[in-house]
């Protein structure tokens, strides 16, 4: 009879997610994650099988939850929803602000890395920037009801716009860019899509 786990897995997933997101891929070896999780090597492998696994658990876990931070940060009235989306971009421009070292974020280190050579890792990419592609179309929609939109832009390509920014602005971000350029970009976008 297999004896129970002694540890909690979701603990260890977010261990080893934060040693690969500051690492990449490629640059953690199994000791960093035995040091990250507290695992010995066997119990990773007995559990995640190997690194390739666990690093999928991890960034498919970090996926989901940015799926969930952007669903729950542009829920609400159409009243408010312009305003909803400009404060994704200007909370971008915050947190580089406050960051003492650059960190993009997970997504794009990991699709930066990995994208390219590692079907598995394009295939949660892509799911994860179709979700948000239409998470951002439904808010679009609903400025353009509020009339804070113009009704005449497609809302497709509207979201891809912001897609295609947002990941920008990260990139930037991530760099050390200085703030006062990304909240330059910040206001050209306000003006010429959020208005």
């Amino acid at each position: 009879m297999a004896r129970p786990r002694a540890f909690d897995e979701t603990a260890v997933v977010e261990a080893a997610q934060d040693r690969f997101w500051s690492l990449g891929y490629a640059a953690t070896s199994l000791d960093d994650l035995v040091k990250a999780t507290g695992l010995s090597k066997g119990s990773i492998y007995n559990t995640f099988s190997d690194k390739h696994t666990l690093y999928l658990r991890t960034f498919e876990r970090y996926c989901d939850d940015v799926v969930a931070q952007f669903s729950a940060h542009l829920d609400g009235p159409d009243e408010s929803a312009a305003e909803r989306l400009r404060t994704l971009f200007v909370g971008i421009v915050d947190a580089s602000a406050s960051a003492t070292v650059p960190r993009a974020c997970f997504l794009a280190k990991a699709t930066a890395e990995l994208g390219a050579l590692d079907s598995e890792v394009q295939i949660v990419a892509r799911r994860t920037f179709a979700a948000l592609e239409t998470l951002l179309v439904r808010s679009v929609v609903a400025a353009q009801r509020a009339g804070s939109i113009l009704a005449s832009r497609d809302p497709r390509n509207t979201a891809r716009h912001l897609l295609a920014t947002l990941r920008g602005l990260d990139a930037l971000a991530s760099a050390g860019v200085e703030r006062d350029v990304l909240a330059d970009a910040v206001t050209s976008l306000t003006e010429s899509v959020l208005a």
